[in-house]
């Protein structure tokens, strides 16, 4: 509306200039056709009267008489309001009313022009009582010599009339084109206007939205949950934000192609779209990973979502003609418990996200403690990378202890980091960094190399130990992992049979057709495979039938206790029994007291290891003898 009626403005100008310009051509119009009919009466009345005459001396009677015969006519019908013949000095030599005097004065510019050869015609007079002036000189017809000026006054209400008729013809025309004019330009602003506000209102909508899933983006999410969260954190609010990705997503891209995957992202959006309710937020950060926002809730209900939107999204769907059943890490951060910050709250979910990916849980609350996330971890890799080229790493070993007896049958390394800045770093400092890049490879290659060296020289020792190395599933899953071990093992010269490798059982898990291959691989080179903090994992037994698996570890946190609680006592009975039955022998990790050792004796556990039999330390402190005298007599008493 504003750009029509400003439009508006520019054509009633414009119609007001073309209708000046019309009235000046009418005007100019009537003066031209008041010139043509004074030479005409010059020419066909006056001149021929006055033949052979000459102005300053005056005119004879005949010529006089031959003047008012010749003009009569004229005046009489009113076609002539005046006449006036005169001289070069401006005398009146004839008149229509028989008048001397008057006129137009000497000095008059036009009458000068007269004089010198020059026509000239104007409108005179106020409105309703306008004529036309024509002054112009009188030439002999025949000679062409000057004889003097002639003065004429014409009426001009006919030539207005016509004038007034043409002009308000030409007036219709002009307002007729001028309303169609504006009309369409209405039009066109209507259309331009509204393509424009469509056009802004979809650059809007992209801007803030995933063209994919048609979800909110990383940008309005962020948006939005400030909003949320600045609100909560005025009025008391609570709620939760959850970050998740689709596990094994990059291998329907790889298997089925890009154009299966994004139609594996916009069913996925879809599903949980449909299980959320009003207020909550989902959005698309990117990839395969989603946020959602979502108010007035607590852990409890919280994870009660997210188990009907993982079942929603775990249901099967065809791709390509291939059936799936997609699978979702989810981690949550609550606030405020966790933060009120979108950044916080962000690092502390996608470190529970990660927490869930490596344990047992799809759905995992954030339980606190340092969050190791991938923006941490950037400033991590970089000096881990230079640590590593400056040799800055060191391998402390645990002692493994056969029971009952607890002497040491064999040490497990444990990387640390001796930092130039903060000291000697523990694992959980760098690893997960590490595990999340390229650098796992060459830190997993330089742990290895450095432990069979130092294999060797306690072999030299006559100390026959063998050695416990931590691999990761990206190590397993490396093509060139296994024949750099094997090449590794005839360098050093050492044993096969001598070597353990310890990975987590979520390492084995589900689908890892590599981390199995490379497995078997290495079983069949004599290396031992231990599984690594069992328990903890989403595996089971049954995944390790048909491995050759050496070595079953019970993860600390069933053994903490196990001397007094009867479900974990229950649990590590029935993995000692099964491990045996796979042919495995069984390490009880965690082990500080007498009392657990003993029950794990009398349990049939065939190892142990924990801070009863040794802590960490370089392997020359390592004890040739630790408490294994003391522990025997109290376990026969």
């Amino acid at each position: 509306m504003t750009y029509a009626a400003a439009s508006l403005v520019p054509v009633m100008v414009l119609g007001a200039v073309m209708w000046q310009g019309y009235r000046r051509d009418a005007s100019e119009q009537g003066r031209r056709q008041g010139l043509a009919q004074a030479r005409v009466i010059a020419e066909m009345a006056v001149t021929p009267s006055l033949d052979g005459a000459d102005l300053e001396d005056g005119l004879t009677t005949s010529q006089l008489e031959g003047l008012r015969r010749a003009t009569e006519l004229a005046v009489f019908h009113g076609s002539v309001l005046r006449l006036r013949v005169r001289g070069f000095a401006g005398q009146v030599v004839f008149s229509d009313d028989g008048a001397t005097g008057g006129g137009l004065a000497v000095s008059d510019p036009d009458f000068r022009a007269a004089t010198t050869g020059a026509s000239r015609v104007k409108v005179i007079g106020g409105p309703g009582h306008e004529v036309i002036r024509v002054v112009q000189p009188l030439v002999a017809g025949a000679s062409g010599q000057a004889l003097g000026v002639l003065e004429l006054y014409l009426p001009f209400q006919g030539i207005a009339a016509q004038m007034r008729e043409q002009l308000n013809g030409v007036t219709r025309r002009i307002a007729l084109g001028l309303a169609a004019l504006y009309l369409v330009l209405a039009l066109l602003a209507w259309w331009t206007t509204r393509s424009l506000s469509r056009y802004a209102a979809r650059q809007e909508y992209n801007a803030t939205h995933d063209m994919l899933t048609g979800l909110p983006n990383r940008a309005e999410y962020r948006d939005r949950a400030e909003a949320v969260l600045a609100a909560a954190g005025r009025d008391g609010g609570h709620g939760a934000v959850v970050l998740l990705d689709l596990n094994r997503f990059k291998e329907v891209n790889d298997t089925l192609g890009h154009h299966a995957g994004d139609e594996l992202l916009r069913v996925v959006a879809d599903r949980m779209r449909a299980g959320l309710a009003e207020g909550d937020v989902l959005a698309r950060l990117g990839g395969d990973e989603f946020a959602l926002l979502l108010p007035g809730r607590d852990a409890a209900r919280t994870v009660a979502l997210l188990e009907r939107l993982r079942t929603s999204v775990a249901e099967e769907l065809v791709l390509d003609g291939v059936p799936l059943n997609m699978e979702a890490s989810f981690g949550i951060a609550l606030y405020p418990e966790h933060g009120l910050d979108l950044q916080t709250l962000k690092v502390r979910a996608d470190a529970a996200m990660y927490q869930g990916k490596r344990g047992a849980e799809d759905i995992v609350v954030f339980a606190g403690g340092a969050a190791g996330h991938p923006h941490q971890w950037l400033k991590v890799q970089a000096e881990l990378r230079h640590a590593l080229e400056r040799d800055e790493l060191v391998l402390w070993y645990q002692p493994k202890v056969g029971l009952p007896g607890a002497g040491i049958n064999g040490v497990e390394a444990l990387v640390r980091w001796q930092h130039p800045e903060r000291g000697l770093l523990p694992p959980c400092e760098f690893l997960p960094a590490a595990e999340h890049s390229g650098l796992i490879a060459p830190l997993t290659e330089w742990v290895l190399r450095r432990a069979l060296i130092d294999q060797a020289g306690w072999t030299a020792t006559g100390q026959d130990w063998t050695l416990s190395v931590n691999v990761s599933a990206r190590n397993l899953d490396a093509p060139g992992f296994v024949g750099y071990v094997t090449a590794l093992l005839a360098e050093t010269g050492a044993r096969p049979d001598r070597l353990m490798l310890e990975v987590t059982e979520t390492a084995l898990a589900g689908d890892a057709d590599n981390a199995v291959r490379a497995v078997k691989e290495l079983g069949a080179l004599g290396v031992g495979i231990s599984v690594d903090d069992f328990g903890t994992g989403y595996t089971s037994l049954s995944h390790l039938r048909g491995l050759p698996i050496s070595e079953i570890k019970i993860d600390r946190a069933f053994v903490a206790d196990v001397d007094a609680d009867p479900q974990s006592q229950a649990i590590v009975r029935s993995v000692i029994e099964l491990a045996h039955g796979l042919g495995s022998r069984v390490t009880a990790e965690g082990v500080e007291t007498v009392e657990i050792h003993r029950w794990l004796v009398d349990a049939g556990c065939d190892e142990a290891q924990g801070y009863l039999y040794g802590r960490p330390v370089p392997w020359p402190q390592v004890a040739v003898e630790p408490i294994a005298e003391p522990i025997t007599e109290r376990t026969a008493r």
